[in-house]
């Protein structure tokens, strides 16, 4: 994977204002993900919980990453990425791919990482307050969680799966952060998108991520499906794997509000 220029000294962007029907300004968090924000007007609502789903190989943990890495470089935003399947020198090196400098950010305090190996999820649970207070310590403003599959799985049936879902959920809302939960999924036979567990109701919004073959090339669409509040894209459009990232590609204008 050809490597990019790690980003210099290029102006902040903060987060931008979009004026709904009724008049009134809302702030915008920027997704830090190229051509995304023209699907949502404008970007994210802060402090939402939005569900980023899609099959292996999809890119959920690069868009995850990319959203943490470039909202604390352009938008001032720290970030804390939670994991509970990847490790901390592998993730660095294969985000280096891009020019991303995680120790860098991680070293100026603007990005934390953080690991729990799948038994140990339960400590994960119990050290909510410490992590409440490293949000609070660091300034954090956005967190990523990858993945939710993983976190329920730990749990054994479904009412106790369900249970553990809603007081994370009660959790973030108490952060107050800007987060991405990184979900398994897979497109059902009624050809709607599905996250394992059926957890996306309960969510702000759910962006899809799938592969689509034409003849014998793949390529990786996005969707966003649910966008609580935002006359948001109705279409899937590609995901570009660059240099530098992940991009959206634009869609057709007739498409854009829906």
């Amino acid at each position: 994977m050809a490597r990019a220029k790690a980003k210099g000294g290029a102006p902040k962007r903060k987060a931008v204002e979009a004026q709904p029907a009724a008049g009134r300004a809302i702030q915008k968090t920027p997704s830090g993900i190229p051509g995304l924000d023209d699907l949502i007007e404008g970007g994210l609502e802060p402090k939402s919980v939005i569900i980023l789903s899609g099959g292996p190989g999809t890119g959920k943990s690069t868009f995850g990453l990319q959203f943490l890495y470039n909202g604390a470089l352009d938008a001032g935003e720290n970030g804390i990425y939670i994991t509970f399947e990847e490790q901390r020198e592998s993730v660095f090196r294969h985000m280096g791919e891009y020019g991303w400098d995680l120790e860098k950010l991680e070293k100026e305090r603007k990005f934390v990482f953080l690991a729990y190996p799948p038994h140990e999820v339960e400590r994960f649970i119990a050290e909510g307050g410490i992590i409440e207070d490293m949000i609070e310590e660091h300034n954090i403003k956005r967190i990523v969680i990858d993945s939710i599959t993983s976190f329920l799985m730990m749990h054994e049936d479904e009412y106790k799966r369900r249970e553990a879902f809603l007081k994370l959920m009660d959790t973030l809302r108490k952060w107050g952060c800007t987060t991405l939960l990184i979900s398994e999924g897979e497109v059902g036979p009624d050809g709607e998108l599905h996250t394992h567990f059926d957890i996306e109701f309960i969510s702000d919004g759910l962006i899809d991520l799938r592969r689509i073959h034409h003849e014998e090339v793949a390529e990786v669409q996005l969707e966003v499906v649910k966008m609580r509040g935002i006359a948001h894209t109705r279409m899937a459009v590609p995901l570009k794997f660059t240099g530098s990232g992940v991009a959206v590609a634009a869609p057709p204008r007739a498409a854009r509000k829906r």
